[in-house]
Formats: structure tokens, C-alpha cells, sequence
């Protein structure tokens, strides 16, 4: 690291004549460590080819299918989420990623409850959008105010209502502030999208920021502010540095009291394949970081990657990094979510340092800050351009890397599954109606079944199959309801009874306090036990599906379709239970159950009202596991078995009506060299996707 040494060496790592970002290290830089994207790259043009050559031989109805799974290929980007505390620097550090400092404001208002998503190489919805920003609907505010509303109620009963009342003036106050400014046009944007062909910072800053809130009755502030009523924000950018398309999220911090963005970025959680919790490392996941360990116990340590941002804070980082690293741990232990694969450290600054060419700008601290992290991080560097070297003192490489390995074991991975097994059984359908149209077979005159008989068949296969579903999925959730509320009920009673001890030994003046955090870990394990369950039962009626569809292609087909094959379908993907991560009661602490106790008059009469309290926070949060999550996972099942027999009923019924076509007539019809244009293409597909497959076994 001898050409970081010396002051020099920053002063050195500008290119000549670049001013911004863009004339910067952008190209070289954002590449490293985008191997796994590569590869995702690699996969999904080698099946977009297959596609590609089985559309110019299929029929109208296997193309129209083609054309669909060619559809989602193109369109799909992995969802990344980036959560972490207020001002850790969660944007700064996506500004980084997508090599553009500065871009995203950082400075956004505590109160304001965006989620904005930078698209990279992701196509818009529609034309040349580069920019479309999303208001609140006029129900919006109800439904996510409902949280709020819930906990409100129950804290008043509880003591605590002082500390929910200011919750909801301050939610009361932005909303009549906003229809005061806004005056008639409130209520018209309510509900509408505002959309541009460019995207640039002064743009997004009217529709994420509050604006100075002492300059709130100004008449320049009146006009062009939109943050208050602005859901969601979407910037879509260009960048070949990244082979692969993928969305960040960027959320508002969740270690707040505004229970609206807790319930935001809940949500955004739910709906994400993996997620960046941003640190700083002054402060990270300390005590009062309650809001974040909850979130982090929901999830499957396999979709998380934390980073430890502004390291170049720390005085010296060499020693603090791995304390720091034994105090995270420590903590994530002392919570019940054990180790993190993936904890990175570095530094947005650095990151931005490096992006632009001007090493420097930074601070003096900063500096010495990064000199004093160079002695134990072995890094590439260039004599000539310490840019390379800070770039990977900045963490960046190490946790693109990161997100690239992650993203490679989720959505695209499962994604080009499906594909792959879809085209199987398209390339299955088209030998089928080969095999159907090529004329008389062991002496019968085409197929063996007449459309009457193959439909009866279908149809009893549909209704069994979806009975079998229903009975076995009803079992699980039984089940899981039954363990949900064994775990409720255990949580009650033992923290009822360690509470009656504490008073009993010090009084009402003690430092109890109660720790939701085994129930959540208890809610958790039964929600994972009900995913396993239906995962196990899923594939086995999917595979069921598979291979009697399989045998009536046979039956149909007679001997020739004896060597058809059909790939079950894909398991829908069963989501993290994340609404065990959302605020109870209890988590609000302070000083409320002595306040509550004394107006019970003593630990007893108070442990019952105690009982109904948690019993109820608890029942709901199984409410809405059963209401968001549990049924939208039946409801994919469903359709992914149903839509699977309704493809192939279509292919089986137009097989039968067809099938007793001579071979004279079909020529006649489609041309004397169609079959065997048609059975290349198929066994070229088939080669390519056998191939496929071992390359990703």
C-alpha cells in the first residue's frame, strides 16, 4: 500500500480534466465483482437462444407460450431492499453502487415515508420513463395508519398512551399541513403517478423531501413539494458495467417512533429476495436499534448482507473494525438470530472518493482514517492511480461480490428454473403433436383417445388433485395455527410469572422489563415449520401433476409417447414471515407497565388485564401471518398447479381433435418438410437445455 503512504497519494488520483462522476473511475470500478451477474447473464442469453430457435419452428399457440417465458426473462430484475438506521447513510451508499454520488438526496426529512427504487437496466413500464413518482391512494393513509391506530389504543389501556398520542398528532399535523399548502390540488393528486423522460437530483428532491420546515409558509415552499404525498419513487438508469438487472430499494429508517414507516418498509421487506441493513459504525445495532434486530429476526440470515458504513469515522479502524465486528455479533447472538455470512465494512466516502478521482477532497480524518485501514487489508493497487486501491478499501467490491452471490441463489436462479423446466415441456408438447398428426400407429388410425374421453380424464385429475391440495394445506394450517398459539400462550404465561417474581422480590420500582424477542423467535420456528411442511406437500402434488398429465400423453399417444417426459412445475417461493418484525406494545417499554400497575393496585390484578394485553398483540400479529402471507402462499399453489393442467388440457384436447389427420392431409396442410424442420429444433433445444442443466447443477 506504499502509494497511499504518502499525502501524495491523494492528491495524485484525479484524472485529468474530470470534474464529475461521469469522466471519473465509473467504468473500471462498478465491474469489479460482478462475476456472479456475468454467469446470470450467460445463463439467461444461453435460454433466450433455445427460445430464439424453438419460435421459428412452433406452432401459433407454443410460440404464444414461447414469447411469455422470452417476456419474463427480459423483464425480470432481482428486488434488493436497503433498510438500516436513519442517517446510517443507506443512500449514500446506493448512490455509490449505481456509480452516481450525489444523485439520490440524502438529506431526507426523518418525517417523510418515500421508498424510492433506482432501476438499474431494468426497462420501464412504458417508452423512454426515466423517472415516475406514485401518490398515496385516499385510502392509503387509513390502511397504514391501522398499525399506528392498533398500538394507539392498546397503549392508552396499557399506560403508554402519551407515547402513541405524540405519534399521531405528528401523523395528523403533516396531513393538515399538506392540504393546507396544497389547498384543492390534494385531493387531486391523491392516487395519480407524475412521470418524466429525465431523472435528476432537483427532480427527485421535490417528490422525497419535506423541504426546510421553517421555510414551510414561504410561497417558493407551497409550490413543487410533493414528499408528504408521495408513496414511491422509481428512477430507471442505464449501466453495462452491471450484466445483470437488478432494483434497490432505498426505505426510510425504521428506528423512528413514525409507525407508517415501519409498516413501508415492512412491507417493501416482504415483497424483497434480499436486503442490505446499512450501519454506521459508530453506532451499530446498539441498544436502542430495537426496530432493526427485530426485522433481522424474521429474516433468513442467507437473505441479508449487513454493511457497516463510515468506518472512515473511526479513529482507527485497523483495531475498531473487529471489536466492532465481536460487538455486532455479540448482539445479533444475545438476539437469537445467531452469525451473519456476509458483514461488510467500508466507507460511502471513500466509495465517492474513488468514483470521482478526487481522493483529495476528503477530510484530513478521513484520510488518516483510510492509511490507518490500508495496513491490514490487502487490496490490488496501481502506482499511478490509488483510486483502485481506496475503491476497495471502501468495501465496494467486497459487497457487490456479496449481492451478487446472493442474487445468483434467489429469484434469477429460480426464475430460469422455471424456464428451463417450462421449455422442457413445451419441446414435450410439440414432439406430442408430432407424434398425434404423423398418422396410423401400430395400425390404429392416429391417436388412441378421442377428445370426449381426454377431457372426462382431465377434468378428474383437476378436481383430485386440487381436493388433495386442499385437504393437505388445510392439515398444515391447522397445525400451524395450533403451534402459533401454543407459542402465544407460553410467551403469556412465563412472562406473566417472571413479571409477578420481579415485583415480589424488588417492587414496582425495579428494572423489569419484558422481551418480545422470544416470542417472535417462537413464532418464527412454527411459521417455518408450516413453509416446510407445504414446500414437501407442494412438490409432491406439483410432481404428481407432472407425471399423470405424463401418462395421458402416453395413453393418448399410445407406444410413440412412451418416451414423453413432462418437469413438474416450479414451488411458488414461500416469503420470510416479516410481520412478526413489527412493533408491539410491549416493544414500546419505557415506564408504562409500572404507571399501568399502579392503577391495577398490585401485580395480581394486574397480570390478568397483562394476559389480555400480549394475548391479543400476539393474536394479531398471527392474523395478519395467516391474512398476507399464509394465504397468498395457498392462493400461488393454486395457480401454479391449475395453470400447469389448463396448459396441457389445452395441448392434450387439440392433439385428439387433431389426431386422426392423415399424413397426406397433414402435408398438405403445413408442408412436406415442417416435421422434420420441427424435430431438429426440438433436439436442439433439448441438447441445450440437458446442457444447461449440468451447468448449473
Amino acid at each position: 500500500m506504499s502509494d497511499l503512504a504518502t499525502k501524495n497519494g491523494f492528491k495524485n488520483g484525479q484524472p485529468a480534466g474530470a470534474e464529475s462522476w461521469t469522466d471519473g473511475q465509473l467504468p473500471a470500478l462498478l465491474e469489479i465483482g460482478t462475476e456472479k451477474f456475468s454467469a446470470l447473464k450467460a445463463e439467461k442469453a444461453s435460454l433466450a437462444g433455445v427460445i430464439s430457435g424453438l419460435l421459428s419452428a412452433a406452432d401459433d399457440r407454443s410460440r404464444d407460450r414461447l414469447r411469455a417465458l422470452d417476456g419474463e426473462l427480459a423483464a425480470h430484475a432481482a428486488t434488493i431492499t436497503v433498510i438500516g438506521q436513519v442517517k446510517a447513510g443507506k443512500t449514500s451508499v446506493i448512490n455509490v453502487l449505481t456509480g452516481t454520488p450525489g444523485f439520490l438526496p440524502s438529506d431526507v426529512n426523518p418525517w417523510t415515508s418515500v421508498v424510492t427504487t433506482v432501476h438499474v437496466n431494468k426497462p420501464a413500464p412504458r417508452g423512454n420513463i426515466k423517472a415516475s413518482f406514485q401518490f398515496f391512494e385516499r385510502d392509503e393513509w387509513d390502511r397504514l395508519m391501522r398499525g399506528g391506530g392498533r398500538l394507539g389504543e392498546m397503549a392508552k389501556r396499557a399506560g403508554a398512551g402519551d407515547e402513541m398520542g405524540r405519534i399521531e398528532d405528528q401523523i395528523i399535523n403533516i396531513r393538515r399541513k399538506s392540504q393546507e399548502r396544497l389547498g384543492r390540488n390534494f385531493e387531486l393528486l391523491l392516487g395519480q403517478t407524475h412521470n418524466y423522460d429525465r431523472a435528476d437530483t432537483q427532480l427527485i428532491e421535490r417528490y422525497v423531501c419535506m423541504g426546510d420546515p421553517d421555510a414551510a409558509e414561504t410561497e417558493s415552499a407551497k409550490q413543487g413539494r410533493f414528499a408528504d404525498l408521495t408513496r414511491s419513487a422509481d428512477v430507471y438508469m442505464s449501466l453495462p458495467q452491471y450484466p445483470f438487472p437488478f432494483s434497490l430499494q432505498d426505505t426510510p429508517g425504521v428506528n423512528d417512533p413514525f409507525l407508517m414507516r415501519e409498516q413501508i418498509t415492512l412491507r417493501c421487506v416482504r415483497n424483497s429476495e434480499l436486503c442490505i441493513m446499512v450501519l454506521s459504525a459508530a453506532q451499530a445495532l446498539n441498544t436502542v436499534d430495537l426496530a432493526l434486530i427485530r426485522l433481522l429476526s424474521t429474516l433468513d440470515r442467507r437473505q441479508l448482507i449487513i454493511f457497516v458504513n463510515r468506518i472512515d469515522e473511526l479513529e482507527r479502524p485497523a483495531e475498531q473494525v473487529e471489536e466492532i465486528r465481536a460487538s455486532l455479533n455479540a448482539t445479533l447472538q444475545r438476539h437469537g438470530i445467531g452469525s451473519v455470512t456476509n458483514i461488510v465494512f467500508g466507507s460511502a466516502k471513500w466509495a465517492e472518493a474513488a468514483l470521482t478521482g478526487r481522493p483529495g477532497d476528503l477530510q484530513e480524518a478521513s484520510q488518516a482514517a483510510l492509511l490507518d485501514w490500508a495496513r491490514v487489508v490487502e487490496v490490488p493497487h496501481d502506482a499511478n492511480d490509488p483510486c483502485v486501491s481506496i475503491w476497495h478499501l471502501s468495501g465496494m467490491p467486497t459487497l457487490i461480490r456479496a449481492i451478487g452471490d446472493r442474487v445468483a441463489e434467489g429469484s434469477p436462479h429460480r426464475l430460469m428454473q422455471k424456464v428451463r423446466k417450462d421449455l422442457k415441456n413445451v419441446v414435450a408438447q410439440s414432439y406430442a403433436g408430432i407424434l398425434g398428426g404423423s398418422g396410423p400407429v401400430n395400425g390404429v388410425e392416429g391417436v388412441l383417445l378421442s377428445e370426449a374421453q381426454v377431457q372426462a380424464r382431465m377434468k378428474a385429475l383437476v378436481q383430485d388433485l386440487q381436493a388433495e391440495l386442499k385437504r393437505e394445506t388445510a392439515e398444515i394450517l391447522a397445525e400451524l395455527r395450533t403451534r402459533l398459539a401454543a407459542a402465544s400462550d407460553q410467551f403469556v404465561e412465563t412472562t406473566v410469572a417472571a413479571m409477578i417474581r420481579h415485583i415480589e422480590v424488588y417492587g414496582i420500582e425495579g428494572q423489569w422489563e419484558c422481551d418480545p424477542m422470544r416470542l417472535r423467535v417462537q413464532l418464527r420456528a412454527a411459521y417455518m415449520g408450516f413453509a416446510r411442511s407445504i414446500r414437501a406437500v407442494a412438490q409432491r402434488i406439483l410432481a404428481r401433476a407432472a407425471n399423470e398429465t405424463a401418462q395421458l400423453y402416453h395413453d393418448l399417444l399410445g407406444e410413440p409417447g412412451r418416451t414423453l417426459k413432462l418437469e413438474a412445475p416450479m414451488v411458488p417461493q414461500i416469503p420470510a414471515p416479516v410481520a412478526i418484525g413489527r412493533t408491539i406494545v410491549v416493544d414500546l417499554q419505557g415506564g408504562w407497565w409500572k404507571r399501568w400497575l399502579k392503577l391495577r393496585r398490585g401485580a395480581n390484578a394486574f397480570a390478568g388485564e397483562y394476559r389480555t394485553l400480549i394475548g391479543t398483540e400476539a393474536n394479531s400479529i398471527v392474523a395478519e401471518i395467516e391474512e398476507q402471507q399464509v394465504s397468498s402462499v395457498d392462493a400461488a399453489l393454486r395457480r401454479t398447479l391449475q395453470e400447469f393442467l389448463d396448459e396441457h388440457a389445452t395441448t392434450l384436447s387439440g392433439i385428439a381433435k387433431a389426431g386422426r389427420v392423415t399424413q397426406d392431409n397433414l402435408r398438405a396442410a403445413t408442408g412436406a418438410d415442417r416435421h422434420s424442420a420441427l424435430r431438429a429444433k426440438l433436439e436442439e433445444a433439448t441438447k441445450a437445455l440437458d446442457l444447461s442443466d449440468a451447468a448449473t447443477a
